[in-house]
């Protein structure tokens, strides 16, 4: 009887232990979950943290791209337009739609479509951009100058970050600026500072090209003062006018017609040969010839013209200009209203 109640209380006590080892184990189960717990806590935390986070700085990027005065884009390496701005869609009239629904070579003006591929190209290879600038087409079918700041791409990430301003009005007031610094105001034809470029340039071309030619002719007014005496310089201004444009009207693309001051003009003209030379002075003349019409009055006047070449006889551009000023006075002496080539 002893022997079986040993042997009961063996087996209550194994089961005992089992039990005892379960609860151990599952308690000890419980202290790692209340661990992994207490981590995803802390990582949920700091998740939601980062979260937050994100979700303010990308609504402060949002409000900066929404109202920055900038032209702030977005695009793919495919040329596309992933994103605009409103300022983009403002300065050029069209919705973010139809920005979004062309490439943006769509909108480049064609004689600046290879140097922004040469651009984009760059990019790609994670240069950056400063400082390019190419104009853009806008709704209304104006052109747009545009000066672009983008970083290169990052690689695995094939989007192009770029902000841009619009430099429309300050091209415009450069072109204005370098127009009245070569122009003569009154006549709208070149002054002489852009004659004297223009000389020098000329003379350069001419040496590299043994077969060219180019012909200078120093035109003078005769009979101008007088007018300004008699009818004043109004008339005078308006009559300088007249001439200039009649002076355009006879002149080649290749030409460079200048007025160097009063009633004296220089007339650049490259590869044309003497024979071809002395038949424009010859046109010239008559043209001058032909009375002028101005508000209420008509008057006559005429011209001297003096002509000489380089390379030959004149062999730089202080001589081409000495000489075609003494064959134009040499005009004047022996009776005006004519034309003569240096010899």
């Amino acid at each position: 009887m002893k022997r079986d109640n040993y042997e009961r209380d063996l087996a209550i006590l194994k089961r005992l232990r089992a039990q005892a080892e379960e609860v151990e184990a599952l308690r000890a189960r419980v202290a790692q979950l209340e661990l992994e717990k207490n981590a995803l806590l802390r990582t949920s935390g700091r998740m939601n943290e980062e979260l937050e986070h994100y979700l303010q700085v990308k609504k402060e990027w949002d409000w900066f791209f929404d109202n920055s005065p900038d032209l702030l884009c977005i695009a793919g390496t495919d040329a596309y337009f992933k994103r605009v701005n409103p300022a983009f869609t403002e300065t050029l009239g069209y919705s973010a739609e139809e920005l979004l629904r062309h490439p943006f070579f769509h909108f480049v003006h064609p004689d600046d479509i290879e140097r922004t591929q040469r651009e984009l190209q760059k990019l790609n290879e994670g240069q950056d951009c400063i400082n390019f600038e190419n104009r853009y087409r806008d709704s209304a079918g104006n052109w747009h100058w545009l000066a672009w700041r983008c970083p290169g791409t990052t690689p695995n990430v094939p989007l192009i970050y770029a902000i841009a301003r619009d430099i429309t009005e300050q091209k415009r007031s450069e072109a204005e600026i370098l127009y009245l610094a070569e122009h003569d105001p009154l006549t709208g034809l070149s002054n002489r500072a852009a004659f004297e470029s223009e000389l020098a340039s000329a003379i350069a071309r001419t040496e590299r090209d043994a077969k060219k030619r180019l012909a200078l002719l120093m035109i003078d007014l005769d009979g101008f003062k007088a007018i300004n005496d008699n009818y004043g310089h109004a008339a005078g201004d308006h009559l300088l006018k007249l001439v200039a444009a009649r002076f355009q009207s006879m002149q080649r693309r290749s030409d460079l017609v200048c007025r160097l001051g009063g009633d004296e003009f220089a007339w650049l003209t490259e590869g044309a040969a003497r024979t071809e030379t002395e038949a424009l002075a010859a046109r010239l003349s008559e043209a001058i010839l032909r009375p002028f019409a101005l508000e209420e009055i008509t008057l006559t006047i005429g011209c001297s013209i003096g002509i000489s070449s380089f390379p030959w006889p004149a062999r730089n551009a202080a001589d081409l200009l000495k000489q075609a000023d003494a064959a134009m006075y040499k005009v004047k002496k022996t009776g005006k209203n004519g034309y003569l080539s240096y010899r």
